[in-house]
């Protein structure tokens, strides 16, 4: 009898753990990166009981009710939420983000909000918990933006021209009036092109290069083959540039690959020139816009002179088992003791996928909570009522004693 009662408290202690977990697991619907908890129970046996001869003699169990042993956590996927913040990453798939606190531990999460802190340095949101990341200048470590704020000017070398010289035409004489170029400081340079044909030979045309004072800074010569393609030894011409404020350099102007239309051509049939300026290799000093993460995890940084520079990539952990995992809340988790993670990076070794611009929900699926949730208020009620039926029966008892 008065076992029964130890029985229905400990089912009553048992169920009101698990409503505490099924609160906290509501509580935290919309809190990225959480990971929804389910209470376990398991039986509790106290002690063995001989049976009788005619039972069979041996021992029997005899049980003590019911305890809520642990909340074992479920890493399903949860929904990925579209943020529009550059910063945000979720993994699409399996792995953690790693975060290196300042004893040198680490901490995992699949809460990808990220940010840079006063110092540049990048950190998760919330905790400003350094992010694990690998990069070519110091393998696993931090990541500073702090050099990277800026992209280096670079001197134009090379410039490929295309279009058509005209082999037939009366004028002889063809202008580009637009060539810009930037110098070593990332200075832009204004230029113009102008092309003779010789009077000799029209498949050959004299190029000058004139400065803002209409004054020649150089000259050369180029060649055509008689289908019109540049000719062997004869298609580029290397000329210096200089100017007041700007810093010397020479200049490739690239015609186009030998025997091939992609560049500046010269048909024998074409009675026009036009030539413009595809491409040029020089810039000027940049400036950073932007930043993005790809599939791979890689921080890719963008800048206003054009340029995108890949700095490295977000060291993702993996692990055998979710259970070497222990939970600290704020959707972080830290390993058990004797547990190992694996580092490395999205899309390797079994790692799922980046997704920039969105972080991962919470996994708690609100429909199942509240089935859960009365459940556990059934089972809490059927432990109170065994409870209050083993008290009437014994104030019974004790009645019927005091009758005697």
């Amino acid at each position: 009898m008065f076992g029964s009662i130890y029985t229905a408290l400990a089912g009553m202690n048992a169920y009101s753990q698990g409503l505490n977990v099924i609160s906290n697991n509501v509580a935290n619907l919309n809190t990225p990166g959480f990971k929804v908890s389910d209470p376990l129970f398991r039986e509790i046996v106290y002690r063995q009981i001989q049976e009788s001869e005619g039972s069979g003699g041996g021992l029997r169990p005899q049980g003590a009710g019911v305890e809520a042993n642990a909340a074992g956590l479920s890493f399903g996927q949860g929904e990925l939420r579209d943020t529009g913040n550059d910063l945000d990453v979720a993994i699409d798939g399996s792995g953690f983000f790693v975060l290196e606190q300042d004893d040198g531990s680490y901490r995992y999460t699949r809460a990808g909000q990220l940010t840079f802190n006063d110092d540049g340095i990048l950190v998760e949101r919330t905790t400003g918990t350094h992010v694990l990341f690998n990069s070519t200048e110091v393998g696993n470590g931090l990541f500073d933006i702090t050099d990277f704020r800026s992209h280096a000017p670079k001197a134009t070398n090379t410039v490929m021209l295309s279009g058509t010289l005209a082999r037939t035409s009366t004028s002889a004489t063809y202008e580009l009036p637009t060539l810009t170029v930037f110098d070593s400081a990332g200075t832009s340079v204004a230029l113009r092109g102008r092309f003779t044909r010789s009077s000799d030979d029209p498949l050959s045309w004299t190029v000058e290069l004139l400065g803002s004072a209409n004054t020649v800074l150089g000259s050369g010569t180029i060649a055509f083959n008689q289908d019109g393609t540049p000719a062997q030894d004869r298609n580029s011409v290397t000329i210096p540039v200089s100017g007041t404020g700007v810093q010397p350099f020479d200049v490739i102007f690239n015609f186009g690959a030998v025997g091939s239309y992609a560049g500046v051509s010269s048909p024998a049939t074409s009675t026009s020139s036009a030539l413009q300026m595809l491409k040029q290799d020089g810039m000027t000093i940049g400036s950073l816009t932007g930043t993005s993460f790809d599939e791979q995890g890689q921080l890719k940084l963008s800048y206003s002179n054009g340029q995108i520079k890949t700095v490295g990539k977000l060291v993702l952990a993996q692990f055998e088992n979710p259970e070497q995992l222990k939970a600290l809340g704020g959707g972080m988790f830290t390993m058990k003791d004797g547990a190992q993670e694996h580092l490395g990076q999205a899309m390797v070794s079994g790692i799922g996928r980046v997704v920039g611009r969105k972080v991962e929900m919470s996994n708690v699926d609100l429909t199942r909570q509240f089935t859960d949730l009365i459940i556990l208020q059934r089972g809490y009620q059927a432990s109170s009522q065994v409870s209050s039926i083993a008290n009437e029966l014994i104030q019974t008892l004790l009645a019927m004693d005091a009758q005697r």
